[in-house]
């Protein structure tokens, strides 16, 4: 395994927290804002595409590498994704006992959604082909993610070039412009391909990074190479539309880009560096599959415990606390807090456990 690039950790625990303000459900500018964009797992698409290639373009020389490649995947991946899977099972069995002893119901009935189909989809990492999201949610992402690993390892176990790569993203590009729903966090197998879609790309920059990484011009001007490939980030996720959202993913890897060359040498290497922004982002998969248990669970105990009210918000239909924006700033600032010290136990028991 090469060299960790740290400014890409950052850029992980970034994205990890957006998604989690996404999902935080409160009248609050610390989570209700602009960048609070479901567009981020796009980011980490890109960016786990960009990191495999970096580390894994030139193994496999046989097929006991792949199988092994596969097998970290996956102990990568599921362990977490099981404890959760069998977390949200639980609540479901509750809501049904709670409904059926004591009358509490909620806006949907006990396993409408989340049936026996979904769970056996949610085990076998097939969720990516449902047509919602279930039990945690925000783990769509990972099933995606897992045979779009297994893809990559057949195409570099193949020895399949990365010209090859160029013309099955122009292939995925032309393909989703003509059918189905606009580019963004989608459901079927159109998740998947727009996994491969962000995947490839990121890889396709790695490659332009080896390239690249020794010329004197990205070496002198990375800070600023940095900084405007910030600026055309925010400027792609606050005003594409429509179709041009497709190229976001070229710009989050024109940032992943001139980033990995970032050090603590520099001001903005220790900005970006940061320690603590590193270790965030080595818990940012604890953190995405655990934000969502850590805000059901707190809001919860505010209903029933301590009988804080609900509304229904009228621009988006979803149920909200009937709190003001002081105490749902309080709430966003414990919500992450708990969230963080969640993902340190899971990261430390369960995600590094089973990956070594």
């Amino acid at each position: 395994m090469k060299n960790k690039l740290e400014a890409l950790e950052t850029y992980r625990a970034f994205a990890a927290l957006m998604i989690a303000a996404l999902h935080f459900e409160l009248d609050t500018p610390i989570v209700d804002h602009a960048l609070a964009r479901g567009t981020f797992v796009h980011f980490f698409f890109t960016l786990s595409g960009f990191v495999i290639y970096y580390n894994y373009h030139d193994q496999f020389l046989n097929f006991f590498e792949l199988k092994k490649f596969i097998k970290k995947r996956f102990l990568r991946l599921f362990p977490l994704h099981l404890f959760f899977l069998i977390i949200f099972l639980s609540i479901e069995i509750l809501r049904y006992f709670a409904e059926l002893n004591f009358g509490i119901s909620s806006a949907t009935e006990p396993f409408e959604k989340n049936n026996f189909y979904a769970f056996v989809s949610n085990l076998l990492l097939l969720q990516t082909f449902l047509d919602q999201n279930t039990f945690n949610g925000p783990s769509w992402s990972i099933s995606a993610e897992f045979y779009t690993y297994i893809l990559f390892g057949l195409m570099v176990f193949y020895r399949i070039k990365v010209i090859f790569f160029l013309i099955i993203l122009i292939v995925i590009l032309i393909f989703r412009q003509f059918y189905g729903p606009e580019f963004g966090p989608q459901t079927t197998y159109f998740s998947f391909i727009d996994c491969i879609y962000c995947f490839l790309i990121g890889s396709i920059f790695c490659e332009l990074y080896f390239k690249i990484k020794k010329f004197d011009f990205y070496k002198n001007f990375t800070n600023t190479l940095v900084i405007l490939s910030i600026l055309l980030v925010l400027f792609s996720i606050f005003d594409f539309e429509g179709k041009e959202r497709y190229l976001r993913p070229f710009f989050f890897g024109i940032l992943i880009l001139f980033s990995s060359n970032l050090d603590k040498k520099t001001l903005l290497g220790k900005i970006i560096c940061n320690n603590f922004f590193v270790f965030l982002g080595k818990i940012s998969y604890s953190i995405y599959l655990s934000h969502v248990f850590i805000f059901w669970s707190v809001t919860q105990i505010l209903q029933i415990i301590f009988n804080v009210g609900t509304y229904v918000d009228p621009n988006t239909g979803i149920k909200k606390l009937d709190i003001d924006i002081f105490y749902s700033s309080i709430l966003a600032i414990i919500l992450y807090i708990l969230t963080i010290l969640f993902s340190i136990l899971t990261y430390k028991l369960i995600e590094k456990k089973f990956y070594r």
